[in-house]
């Protein structure tokens, strides 16, 4: 079972799209970013269809995206994003910080990969 939330939300500040397939994750990014001012989330997706369907609705400023998800990847995701919007801000987040991955994730079109997991200090 698949969702997405497309509920309108008064935005202030830079509008956000989250697109992950783990709730937990959503919830994470969503709870970090409402508590700046300047940031809203206005949409969440868990699968590709869901992030394009989200990103033709609202709109948003960034889109927040993760790349491996069940059926088409966030790669398709960005792709059909960017061929909406070729100007379309995508911050790809990941557990896969390899070069190949990375390199995947410029190609269908994200100018911004970061990996999702940082190392802590020793």
């Amino acid at each position: 079972m698949t969702t997405a939330k497309m509920t309108a939300v008064k935005t202030r500040g830079i509008s956000i799209l989250l697109v992950d397939d783990h709730p937990v994750v959503r919830q994470g990014y969503r709870r970090v970013l409402e508590h700046q001012d300047d940031f809203s989330v206005v949409a969440e997706a868990d699968n590709a269809a869901n992030a394009y369907r989200a990103f033709k609705a609202h709109g948003p400023d960034v889109v927040v995206m993760d790349i491996s998800m069940p059926g088409a990847s966030g790669l398709e995701a960005i792709r059909n994003i960017r061929a909406r919007d070729a100007d379309a801000r995508i911050l790809v987040f990941s557990m896969h910080s390899e070069a190949a991955q990375v390199k995947a994730a410029f190609g269908a079109g994200a100018p911004a990969s970061s990996p999702r997991a940082a190392s802590r200090p020793s």
